[in-house]
C-alpha cells in the first residue's frame, strides 16, 4: 500500500484547476471585477463554486478562467440579442455535430 505523502497531496492541488483554492475577494481582486460581478455568476448558475465549512465561496482556476470569458463578452460590447444569436448557432453546430457522429458506418478512428 502505497500512501501519498502530503507533500504530493499539496503538489497535487496545485496541479488541478478544479480544486477550489481562491477566495471571493482574491479571485475578484485577480479577475479585476467586484464581488458582487461573482455572485451575479453564481446566481445564474453559470459558476457552482465550492463552499468552505464556514459557507464562503471558493472557487477553482477553472471557474475563474470562465469568469474571466464572460467579464471579456462583457466588455466587448456582448448584446443579450448577440449572445442569444451565438447561442442559437453554437446548439445548431452541435445538433449538427451530433448527427454526423450518429451517422451509420462512421470511421471516426484518427487516419
Amino acid at each position: 500500500m502505497t500512501d501519498r505523502s502530503p507533500a504530493d497531496q499539496v503538489t497535487s492541488a496545485f496541479d488541478d484547476a478544479d480544486y477550489p483554492a481562491y477566495t471571493m475577494g482574491r479571485a475578484a481582486a485577480m479577475l479585476g471585477v467586484t464581488p458582487e460581478f461573482l455572485r451575479s455568476l453564481d446566481a445564474t448558475g453559470m459558476l457552482a463554486p465550492d463552499r468552505s465549512a464556514g459557507g464562503h465561496r471558493r472557487y477553482s482556476r477553472t471557474e475563474l478562467v470562465l469568469a474571466a470569458r464572460v467579464r471579456e463578452l462583457l466588455d466587448s460590447g456582448l448584446t443579450v440579442l448577440a449572445a442569444a444569436c451565438r447561442i442559437a448557432e453554437l446548439e445548431r453546430d452541435l445538433t449538427d455535430a451530433h448527427t454526423r457522429l450518429a451517422e451509420p458506418g462512421r470511421d471516426d478512428t484518427p487516419a
